[in-house]
């Protein structure tokens, strides 16, 4: 299966490799993506396989921080507290 996604548009880039993602997990085997980007349209393809869907994870975060900031939203931050239980 061949996914088409535009890298202008984040939001719609994540979810949709957020279905792919699924699929891979699901052990639906190996998915291609094709990215056009650019004002030349120019295309990428990435091919991912069920034994790497790490990597396809760390490309769908990417997008969702494009995604964020687009929206107004600042980065996700995570804090730890000092101190401990007692």
């Amino acid at each position: 299966m061949t996914i088409h996604i535009d890298e202008a548009d984040p939001c719609a880039a994540a979810a949709s490799l957020r279905q792919v993602y699924v699929r891979l997990v699901a052990g639906q085997g190996a998915m291609e993506v094709r990215f056009r980007a650019g004002s030349n349209g120019v295309e990428r393809s990435v091919r991912y396989h069920s034994a790497h869907p790490a990597r396809l994870l760390t490309v769908i975060r990417g997008f969702e921080q494009e995604c964020a900031k687009l929206q107004g939203h600042g980065p996700r931050r995570f804090a730890l507290s000092a101190g401990g239980m007692r």
